[in-house]
C-alpha cells in the first residue's frame, strides 16, 4: 500500500483537501449565519422605521386636523368679538341719545 513516498505524498494530499473542505464548510457555514443575523436585524430595523413613519404621519394628520379646529375657533371668536362689540356701540348710541335727551328735558 505504501509503497513508495509518492503514495505517503497523496496520503497527506488528501488529507489536507479533507481538511481544506471541512474548513471551507465551516466558513460557508458561519457566513450564512451571519446574513441570516444581518437579515433578521435588516427586518427589525425596517420595521421599526415603519413604525417610526408611521407615528410622525399620524401626528401631521393630527396637527393639520388641530390646525383647521383651531382656525375654525378663532372665526367663531371673531365673530362673537364683532357681535358684541356692535352690540356695546349700539347701546353706546342709545345711552348717549337717553343722555343727550335728559340733559335738553333739565335745560
Amino acid at each position: 500500500m505504501l509503497e513508495t513516498s509518492k503514495d505517503i505524498l497523496n496520503i497527506v494530499i488528501a488529507f489536507c483537501v479533507l481538511w481544506f473542505t471541512i474548513f471551507v464548510c465551516w466558513v460557508i457555514y458561519y457566513l450564512a449565519m451571519i446574513l441570516k443575523r444581518i437579515h433578521s436585524v435588516m427586518e427589525t430595523f425596517t420595521k421599526t422605521l415603519d413604525a417610526v413613519r408611521h407615528f410622525f404621519e399620524n401626528a401631521k394628520d393630527k396637527v393639520n386636523n388641530l390646525t383647521s379646529t383651531i382656525n375654525t375657533a378663532i372665526q367663531v371668536g371673531q365673530r362673537v368679538a364683532n357681535y358684541v362689540s356692535e352690540k356695546k356701540e349700539a347701546r353706546g348710541k342709545k345711552t348717549s341719545r337717553r343722555k343727550a335727551k335728559k340733559e335738553q328735558e333739565e335745560e
